[in-house]
């Protein structure tokens, strides 16, 4: 079996605002990722779940661009997505249903149950995050992202405006 390699990349985390058809803004949490040297970026988007007809506390989506000539030949499979308190720990997978969209697009419907949901609002306060991968050629990759200071600060916003909205009665 060959040894892992790491290959470094970067994430930058951003916090936007959307507003829904009634007016209700709510953050939705966004990393950009780059990995050069595998010529691959993706975006990361997390927000709370607007539509009531799916019963899912919060969506996670992960976006990847590939270049042409991807060595592992696309992405196959996202299956889950772990929360860990340091790069080393294992983690703990989110509660969540995953789903692929198209070749390129991955979601993740994290659990509405009331015991799921605190679960995974807990878990998303840990620093590190783990997404295993699977390519089209059978191999995987583990994407590795650290929250650092400026994500932190970014979840800590959103958790605690969608925690505000669920309060005042306008979480959908």
């Amino acid at each position: 079996m060959a040894q892992p390699t790491t290959v470094p990349g970067s994430v930058t985390w951003s916090i936007d605002m959307r507003t829904d058809a009634s007016g209700h803004s709510d953050p939705v949490i966004q990393a950009h990722i780059a990995v050069p040297k595998r010529h691959l970026t993706a975006v990361l988007t997390l927000e709370r779940n607007a539509d009531t007809s799916a019963s899912a506390s919060h969506l996670i989506e992960l976006s990847f661009k590939i270049a042409p000539g991807f060595k592992g030949g696309g992405i196959y499979s996202l299956q889950s997505m772990s929360m860990k308190a340091t790069e080393s720990d294992r983690g703990d997978i989110l509660i969540a249903v995953p789903a692929k969209v198209t070749d390129n697009l991955y979601m993740l419907a994290l659990n509405d149950l009331p015991e799921a949901r605190a679960r995974n609002l807990e878990l998303l306060e840990r620093q590190w995050i783990d997404l295993p991968i699977f390519y089209q050629d059978g191999k995987r990759a583990l994407l590795t992202l650290e929250k650092g200071a400026a994500g932190e600060r970014v979840f800590n916003q959103a958790i605690h405006t969608w925690a505000a909205n669920d309060l005042a009665g306008t979480a959908q």
